[in-house]
């Protein structure tokens, strides 16, 4: 009987989509969802394998006005991110 842990497809999915937009070194998402790297790397490649046929296409065209829309958004909440580490630092400095 194999003592591996079963994860369903899903969290699969979460883990590689996890893994690769967070910038974070595989092993460190791996600890944090409590998975194996060995799991994490085999996953990650599977997908990408998945994904490298060149006959797919996205299901929907993409719409210049929203693309444009979420990249501001996008760019807006990296400016947020970057001042809340800012205050977070000074907070913590003011705490010792």
């Amino acid at each position: 009987m194999s003592s591996r842990p079963t994860y369903s497809d899903e969290f699969k999915a979460d883990a590689v989509a996890l893994a690769e937009s967070s910038g974070r070194p595989l092993a460190l998402v791996a600890a944090e969802l409590g998975i194996s790297l060995t799991a994490l790397k085999r996953w990650v490649k599977l997908s990408r394998e998945g994904q490298s046929g060149e006959d797919k296409k996205p299901d929907q065209p993409v719409d210049a006005t929203k693309y444009k829309a979420l990249e501001a958004r996008l760019r807006e909440v990296e400016r947020e991110n970057e001042f809340l580490k800012k205050v977070s630092a000074f907070f913590a400095k003011e705490q010792r």
